[in-house]
């Protein structure tokens, strides 16, 4: 396994991470087995919660650990609202270490954060207080924050100088926090890339893809894989694994990769950027055209079928129109046109909806 500085941290991470809220919900044994080959193939950072998995997830992962998280990174990760205090945040990461099985925690991530949730984070007797003085007592190494806020609320939360990582979204079809992963290079904050294979999407065959990357990639995911780790500022990518077979294809990645050149990545950035305007062109997914008076889901159309003729994923998009509800699908358009007007960059919507209608039926 290749590792990487987390950081400013001091601590190395393994190029691969293990996001463990995808472990199999029903199959204890086989999750322990997941998290104990992961271990023994020099996978070190395991992303846990309380919450995910119908609140299975930490305990599916301590089958795995049994008690061995010094020298790995294990990371909790706890929300902040309103009725959070310093006390009740306290009793949550002891709870999530009890859980777990382990008396110490590399990381503890306040997630889902937003900007505007900061004063509710830093105010005097709140979740703040709690994760320092665990810093304190040794109880926790380091504060994270993970979430889905826009970029640019992301990067002034880097700024803010109270967080070592920042977890977020990245892949080859969502590059929407590249600003926000220069700027945490920049100020040594640790950037973990979670859905690098978007969320499974990115399992998909697609040749265009796969031929995206210099010398090629045997799947789309390690295309993906490639791509997140490509990026310098990334340390690490966290992918949800809930099989063996996939656990083994992504060690094999990663175990396999090489940064690609300056030159490399800068065209396959150019390309990507060339994706992004021919998507933009098609449609922006905005939402602005709804609601459909007769229920057709416009944005949700055009997205298919942008990921078809953009980026390739063609069984994944007849798949996913198949299991669009039929008044939702393109071919519920009566062209009545009250769309068309409130599209800021007005798209001809009657016509694509008819294109997708004839790509797929």
């Amino acid at each position: 396994m290749k590792y990487r500085p987390l950081g400013k941290t001091g601590l190395q991470v393994s190029a691969l991470a293990m996001g463990c809220m995808r472990l199999p919900a029903d199959n204890p044994d086989l999750a322990a087995q997941i998290i104990d080959e992961a271990i023994a193939a020099g996978v070190n950072y395991f992303e846990t919660t309380r919450g995910y998995i119908e609140g299975k997830c930490q305990h599916l992962t301590a089958g795995g650990l049994k008690g061995r998280s010094r020298g790995l990174i294990v990371s909790g990760k706890a929300k902040v609202i309103v009725e959070t205090t310093a006390d009740s945040y306290r009793r949550e990461i002891e709870l999530q270490m009890s859980i777990l099985g382990v008396d110490y925690l590399e990381f503890f991530q306040v997630g889902w954060f937003t900007l505007d949730r900061l004063e509710m984070l830093t105010r005097k007797g709140g979740a703040l207080e709690a994760l320092r003085k665990a810093q304190n007592e040794g109880l926790i190494g380091h504060i994270g924050f993970t979430g889905h806020d826009k970029p640019e609320h992301f990067t002034r939360l880097v700024e803010t100088g109270i967080f070592d990582s920042v977890t977020m979204p990245y892949s080859l079809i969502d590059r929407r926090y590249e600003s926000t992963i220069k700027r945490a290079g920049e100020l040594g904050v640790g950037v973990v890339a979670m859905c690098p294979v978007a969320g499974g999407l990115l399992a998909a065959p697609s040749a265009t893809l796969q031929k995206l990357i210099p010398g090629g990639a045997a799947t789309t995911a390690a295309a993906a894989l490639r791509f997140v780790l490509s990026n310098p500022a990334v340390s690490s990518a966290c992918s949800g694994m809930n099989t063996l077979e996939q656990l083994r294809e992504n060690v094999a990645t990663a175990n396999r990769f090489d940064n690609l050149r300056p030159s490399e990545w800068a065209q396959v950035q150019a390309i990507l950027n060339e994706f992004q305007t021919i998507q933009k062109r098609f449609c922006t997914t905005c939402g602005y055209c709804m609601p459909c008076p007769h229920g057709v889901d416009i944005p949700g159309n055009f997205k298919i079928y942008i990921y078809d003729h953009v980026f390739g994923l063609r069984s994944w998009a007849r798949n996913q129109y198949e299991k669009m509800e039929a008044g939702k699908r393109a071919d519920g358009c009566t062209g009545c046109g009250e769309c068309e007007p409130k599209c800021p960059n007005n798209i001809p919507i009657r016509e694509q909806l008819q294109m997708v209608q004839k790509q797929y039926r």
